[in-house]
């Protein structure tokens, strides 16, 4: 996937995370951070860490391991 799309894809993902229900939410949105967050251009993991705390807001408080994984890769 080229860098402009992922650029875009995240954020657009984020944004409709509240019409979905939580386990499409982390088999798309999550699963999607989480490849995007160890992708080898610097640019897509920006992406990451600019849309991570809007991210953050759609995670269950009991998803500990989720939320360390975000908080160890900011």
């Amino acid at each position: 996937m080229l860098f402009k799309i992922k650029k875009f894809l995240l954020p657009a993902l984020i944004s409709i995370s509240k019409h979905l229900e939580y386990p499409v939410f982390l088999e798309s949105v999550y699963k999607t951070f989480l490849e995007f967050s160890k992708d080898e251009i610097w640019g897509v993991r920006k992406v990451c860490v600019e849309n991570m705390s809007d991210l953050i807001k759609y995670l269950k408080y009991d998803e500990t391991e989720k939320l360390n994984y975000c908080f160890e890769f900011f």
